[in-house]
């Protein structure tokens, strides 16, 4: 889509504003599993758990809503049935407001210039945000991205105002679908020309921005390879670089298969830090009483470990330690505005704030 449509859907807001007196009406409460309690979740000397939400039907990103209050997207039903929506709750109360519903596969969300931003499947949709922080309808901004059948993962606003999304690799068998396996950078007001920040990532599913303006990135590497599955990775971005997939996996490991060698892998970008086969990384935040730490959401694993990162040159190296566990599937992490972490539990449908003494 073309500038020209962002640029009525801020003209929009001001309808979706004239017409807000019946908008963010309560949202229904919906059956979900009982979410561990604050208590059943393990931490290290110093750390603090509290649930803060519950009830919740596969909760996705949560981001800093413009209300001040917290929005969180879920998938509210089977992942392909279309009955997304997106939530705005108070983190005190618990109370909620329905903003959005009847979305595809809603994995991100951002809220930037005056408008809700969703990675809605394999398309990127735009909301206009009213004065009241009421939300219009979405229209398409990018459609048709390549992606691996499931979703392209998250989104993320940096400090200039470009919105990070991935389109992640397809099958190995198309490999080569032009676009995919890629981090992209998209200006607001030239969404026609999104910029090309790395290559060769399976699944760049969760990323961040550090006080630095460093782009970190996770990658959930799904495919087998010549023997097994790959590992999957914490990157740290810089712009052009080649993470090698799917001709190498892991730490610039060679895939045979798909005609990779030790030459050419040696010349992408190695990973900051590796996780087991099949840990899924879906989110990435630094850690609010560290920033030399990095918190990743291995959802497959039921925990949230931390990585701690030493520059080397344009790169870093990370050394992994437990942080959080008993949960069942974290799902994402954010920073809040008290300087805590909130967890969001895909699985129990729970999000949890963590504090340090």
């Amino acid at each position: 889509m073309h500038s020209d449509r962002v640029y009525r859907l801020w003209l929009g807001a001001l309808t979706v504003w004239l017409l807000a007196a019946c908008a963010n009406p309560t949202a229904p409460p919906s059956p979900a599993p009982t979410a561990p309690s604050a208590a059943d979740l393990t931490l290290p000397p110093g750390f603090t758990a509290e649930l803060i939400a519950d009830g919740l039907r596969s909760p996705t990103q949560m981001i800093a809503g413009p209300d001040g209050r917290l929005w969180v997207a879920q998938l509210n039903g089977d992942e392909n049935a279309g009955t997304g929506q997106v939530l705005s709750i108070n983190p005190k109360t618990g109370g909620r407001r329905l903003q959005l519903e009847g979305l595809y596969k809603p994995t991100g969300i951002a809220a930037h210039g005056g408008l809700l931003w969703i990675a809605s499947g394999r398309d990127l949709l735009a909301a206009p945000i009213g004065a009241d922080a009421s939300v219009g309808p979405p229209e398409p901004v990018l459609t048709a991205l390549p992606f691996n059948g499931r979703s392209n993962g998250t989104l993320t606003v940096t400090q200039h105002g470009e919105i990070i999304y991935a389109t992640s690799g397809s099958r190995m068998a198309d490999a080569a679908a032009p676009g995919s396996a890629t981090l992209w950078a998209l200006t607001p007001q030239d969404t026609a020309h999104p910029r090309t920040l790395a290559t060769g990532l399976k699944g760049a599913y969760g990323h961040t921005v550090d006080a630095q303006g460093r782009l970190w990135t996770t990658e959930i590497g799904d495919d087998p390879i010549d023997n097994g599955y790959p590992p999957d990775e914490l990157n740290l971005v810089i712009p052009g670089a080649d993470f090698g997939w799917p001709q190498c996996a892991g730490d610039r490991e060679p895939v045979v298969r798909y005609g990779g060698n030790v030459e050419h892998c040696a010349q992408t970008r190695a990973p900051v830090a590796l996780f087991a086969p099949g840990a899924t990384p879906t989110s990435v935040a630094i850690a609010p009483w560290d920033e030399n730490v990095l918190l990743v959401a291995l959802w497959n694993r039921g925990e949230v470990v931390q990585v701690k990162v030493t520059p080397a040159g344009d790169n870093a190296s990370g050394q992994v330690s437990p942080f959080l566990r008993g949960l069942q599937n974290p799902q994402h992490l954010l920073v809040w505005r008290d300087g805590s972490l909130l967890v969001d539990d895909f699985a129990s449908g729970a999000i949890y704030r963590i504090a340090s003494e």
